[in-house]
């Protein structure tokens, strides 16, 4: 049994935790907050910096990306937030997180060089119930069911963290995977803008 002295103790921890996630869920009106508006602040926090990744177990599929240079960069930091992808000189790549009415639509923006857009682009889809300030998972939208049928059961899972950024696709009723982990400890040099973008 656990001595009055740890009984104790551990009351004390819990009403700390549950004091601070009060606290968290809470703005500095005491209204109740918005985990999409604080998703995308932490996002924000990082705006104008770059960070390198690399590919967690990577699939046949990522095999183009295997030995390539992949940095995120953090621009365009209003109401919507852009972090293009680069891969190498492939700077084709854009996610696109912007605040919706009841939370956060994640887009895909793919370009060619000249600044097109590519047939396959604009797909994503709005953030499931249940996201927080650090995690926001994105299910595909009916445009994406109809662009990608293979892609109709995707799920993004975007993760932000003091020292990290996580993106990764799931596939439901498929082993498709793809996850990219990126070090936010330590900047990188930004690359260029791209491709479409100033």
């Amino acid at each position: 049994m656990m001595s009055p002295r740890l009984r104790s103790a551990a009351l004390v921890a819990a009403t700390l935790l549950v004091s601070m996630a009060a606290t968290r869920t809470r703005d500095a009106h005491g209204a109740a907050a918005d985990p999409g508006t604080e998703f995308l602040a932490a996002l924000r926090a990082h705006c104008g910096k770059a960070f390198a990744g690399r590919i967690i177990n990577p699939q046949p599929a990522d095999s183009a990306m295997r030995g390539q240079a992949l940095v995120m960069h953090v621009r365009g930091c209003g109401d919507t937030v852009r972090v293009p992808f680069h891969v190498g000189t492939d700077r084709s790549r854009t996610w696109v997180f912007t605040k919706t009415a009841a939370s956060v639509r994640l887009k895909h923006d793919h370009r060619h060089e000249d600044g097109s857009e590519d047939r396959v682009t604009q797909y994503g889809g709005d953030a499931l119930p249940g996201g927080t300030a650090g995690r926001m998972a994105f299910a595909a939208d009916s445009f994406t069911a109809a662009l990608l049928p293979a892609s109709a059961t995707n799920v993004w899972t975007v993760e932000v963290t003091p020292t990290q950024f996580v993106y990764q696709l799931t596939r439901t009723g498929s082993d498709r995977r793809f996850r990219v982990e990126f070090d936010l400890t330590t900047p990188v040099a930004v690359p260029p803008a791209p491709w479409g973008s100033k």
